[in-house]
């Protein structure tokens, strides 16, 4: 199995990490063996369709406690966007564009 290398900011590691182990997920246990690791991660497809797959279910998570984030909602709370974007604007884009730049660009779309 070829595995790729991800290169990431420590710090979306670790968050990413966290994820992993509080969750159990363990398809990225291996790439992401502890919480407070450094350096590159080395992913397969499966795991780089996996850690989309998170991405995603973080952002989706995000919605659900943070449903007034959109300023044309009735509701519309300013700390609900600001944690919305913090969500979206974070672990969502960040893990897309490096998972993306180090395989094939697009090749995730069918995960979103």
């Amino acid at each position: 199995m070829i595995k790729r290398d991800v290169v990431m900011p420590i710090e979306l590691i670790q968050e990413i990490a966290q994820i992993v182990h509080k969750e159990n997920y363990l398809i990225l246990k291996e790439a992401f063996p502890s919480v407070e690791m450094q350096g590159s991660v080395f992913l397969s497809q499966e795991e780089a369709e996996a850690l989309v797959d998170l991405a995603v279910i973080e952002k989706k998570k995000a919605r659900l406690r943070f449903p007034y984030y959109d300023d044309e909602h009735p509701l519309y709370n300013e700390n609900h966007e600001d944690s919305f974007d913090d969500i979206q604007m974070g672990i969502y884009e960040k893990t897309l564009y490096y998972v993306e730049s180090a395989f094939k660009k697009n090749s995730f779309k069918h995960l979103l």
